[in-house]
């Protein structure tokens, strides 16, 4: 049986991925930030209905957010070993179900606690870090006005490999720090070894098929020949802004970039080559 699993910011195509891994992946059970809540009450009661399930059935804690967040701050081993092991349970369960040879987590909670506990007791984990562009992924976020801890634990936390002080932070700031923790996190998986490969496939390859049929390669896994389909821009689709880069969007990274610590620079590989206003000229700003 293989597991794979997935590290992201978030806003970087999650969704679009599942759907192609679904498409031409025989054999694989794809799940995108399962388990999900799927409300069988109409409204307005389904947001009651909402709030009691992530309490006590599709828990937070089975997501991967809620107490893991604060037991990863905390750096509660015992406490995450117990929510890896319920998590793991549920996939297992899936994956009997599904009769499926390998299990595909597409999903942003995985890197933000659970994922030491489960590569630790999955040996032979391959992991894949959904890069989407920086600066689209803030301007995404900011996009949709969410509140930012709900899904992040405060940038000064110990356990952090990149530790910043919040009360210096604009709020786009915060989600460049969150996108650069991501990929440290995976970067330091792969270290540890704890996990046995680490593929990066960028968001804007995600809609070339000579793109991913590499990485689907590199992955090693089979699958029928590749087609896309369908828009990433779910922002627009839900009634949010198009994720339209603007200069002062620019000038924040800038700004960002200017705080990290050389040795954090360092490990940032998708920096050394990334120039913002290159990247973001007038005409290709359109959204993604």
């Amino acid at each position: 049986m293989r597991y794979i699993f997935t590290a992201t910011a978030g806003r970087s195509g999650q969704n679009y991925f599942s759907d192609l891994l679904r498409r031409h992946v025989p054999g694989s059970l794809v799940c995108f930030e399962e388990p999900q809540v799927r409300p069988i009450l109409p409204r307005p009661l389904d947001s009651y209905e909402r709030r009691f399930r992530r309490r006590f059935v599709e828990t937070h804690e089975l997501l991967g957010r809620g107490k893991v967040l604060e037991a990863f701050v905390a750096q509660d081993g015992a406490a995450l070993a117990r929510m890896a092991a319920r998590r793991l349970a549920w996939i297992e369960r899936q994956i009997a179900r599904a009769g499926a040879d390998c299990y595909i987590d597409v999903s942003k909670y995985f890197i933000r606690g659970l994922h030491l506990p489960l590569t630790k007791m999955l040996p032979g984990t391959t992991l894949i870090r959904l890069l989407r562009d920086p600066i689209r992924n803030m301007r995404s976020f900011l996009n949709r006005g969410k509140n930012i801890y709900l899904d992040n634990n405060r940038p000064d936390a110990a356990v952090n490999c990149l530790q910043l002080d919040p009360g210096a932070l604009s709020r786009g700031e915060f989600y460049l720090w969150a996108w650069c923790e991501v990929y440290l996190r995976a970067q330091a998986l792969l270290e540890s070894g704890d996990v046995v490969s680490l593929v990066d496939i960028r968001t804007e390859e995600l809609t070339d098929v000579v793109s991913m049929t590499r990485h689907l390669k590199a992955l090693n896994l089979a699958h029928t020949p590749l087609s896309t389909q369908g828009s990433m821009n779910d922002n627009v689709a839900q009634g949010f802004g198009a994720t339209v880069v603007s200069r002062e969007d620019i000038a924040t990274f800038d700004k960002f970039r200017d705080r990290l610590p050389a040795e954090i620079r360092r490990r940032l590989a998708y920096f050394d080559s990334y120039d913002a206003r290159a990247v973001h000229t007038s005409g290709h700003g359109s959204a993604v």
